[in-house]
């Protein structure tokens, strides 16, 4: 499932990069914001934002003079971290790093500014989790080691379900081949595995859940295939 879900990915940016009017290389700094909860009283994340990177490829193509389709591929690294606490004095830190391949797919349209131009764009993104891990210890001076780091994250006796679908908005700069980007993502579905209790000793049958958000500056620069 997760190679034909790479392939088709990976197929549809080929094909959007042979359809697009400008192809280059987009690269940025994001804070990430965890949401992490759950339906049992008591329970308290104390979550803390963390930040990361992205680097890919970025596609465009004009349908009109105005509005326009975008297609990027991007390599990014999500960090959170959390001081659980739930019917015990002892807190646990935890930190989490989490490894994406996200395929965002936007519509935009441009505003022209003499020799500038600012686009506004919104769609989602399709995002598949790579790899990643998990370490916690007790809040203590011996910092006792709760749960190491695992080998797969998204395996099948992983944490985290892999494929995440988010929505995007956002607002670019564009001057000539040059691009400064802003924008902010949210992960519309729960991609934390039934029965997961990070650290704490929840009751049988209790849930958590775990979604994403990302704040994104990038720059970029594309290539005018036209030319």
């Amino acid at each position: 499932m997760k190679r034909l879900f790479l392939v088709l990915l990976l197929s549809a940016f080929v094909i959007g990069g042979v359809l697009a009017q400008r192809l280059g290389a987009v690269a940025g700094y994001q804070l990430n914001t965890p949401f992490p909860s759950t339906n049992v009283d008591g329970v308290n994340f104390n979550e803390r934002v963390g930040s990361g990177f992205h680097v890919g490829l970025l596609a465009d193509w004009d349908m009109t003079t105005r509005w326009g389709l975008e297609l990027g591929a991007m390599y990014s690294l999500r960090s959170s971290s959390y001081n659980l606490s739930y019917t015990s004095d002892t807190t646990t830190i935890f930190k989490r790093q989490l490894y994406y391949l996200d395929v965002p797919l936007h519509v935009y349209v441009n505003f022209p500014i003499k020799k500038w131009a600012l686009a506004l764009y919104v769609g989602p993104s399709f995002n598949v989790g790579l790899h990643g891990k998990d370490i916690a210890w007790e809040n203590t001076p011996m910092q006792k080691p709760v749960t190491l780091e695992t080998e797969d994250m998204y395996g099948d006796d992983g944490r985290l379900n892999r494929f995440e679908i988010a929505a995007e908005l956002g607002l670019t700069a564009k001057y000539k081949n040059y691009e400064v980007r802003a924008s902010y993502q949210i992960g519309v579905n729960d991609v934390t595995k039934d029965n997961y209790r990070w650290t704490l000793d929840l009751p049988t049958g209790s849930k958590t859940y775990f979604n994403q958000g990302e704040l994104k500056l990038s720059v970029a620069y594309l290539f005018d295939l036209g030319k």
